[in-house]
């Protein structure tokens, strides 16, 4: 669980680890998980298992529009984000890779550090399996499932291609 206002460049994909890291950013979602969220937490990616949800508050993903925050959280193991709110770009750029982010006004006073959630992208639906509760939210529309079922928005076009639904 985390607090507002987490800056893409900062607190979620550190700009000035990764840029010593890797001079140029080209490097993998992996490589990049492995600093994720470090300046809050320095063991947070050793802490992640796959699949865990980050919790967060209000204006998640702030700041540039870098994809390398998303890239962040989803090579660190993450599968999904719970948060008040997001900026757009963030949001964007999570689903091209294929990581879904769920707005939900009030999910930090619904859930505890630790809490095991569902989420239900389809059918609108976070389930706390620590205290039975069932939050409803707007359901993804198919074309966002869609890209998310394919891992992102170029796996989703190739995929679109192969089967002839695009020309190239």
């Amino acid at each position: 669980m985390f607090g507002d206002n987490l800056s893409v460049d900062y607190e979620i994909a550190p700009a000035h680890i990764i840029k010593e890291k890797f001079p140029n950013f080209r490097t993998s979602p992996e490589d990049l998980g492995k600093y994720c969220m470090t300046v809050i937490d320095p063991d947070f990616p050793k802490k992640v298992r796959k699949g865990d949800i980050i919790v967060a508050g209000s204006n998640m993903g702030c700041g540039h529009d870098h994809v390398h925050g998303p890239q962040a959280i989803k090579g660190s193991g993450i599968a999904a984000v719970i948060c008040e709110s997001t900026n757009r770009n963030f949001f964007r750029n999570s689903i091209h890779i294929g990581l879904p982010i769920v707005e939900y006004k009030g999910i930090r006073n619904k859930t505890s550090q630790g809490d095991e959630l569902e989420i239900d992208l389809q059918d609108g639906v976070i389930k706390n399996l620590r205290t039975h509760e069932i939050l409803d939210f707007a359901p993804y529309p198919d074309f966002l499932l869609e890209i998310l079922n394919a891992d992102g928005i170029y796996p989703f076009l190739k995929r679109r291609i192969i089967n002839g639904k695009y020309s190239a």
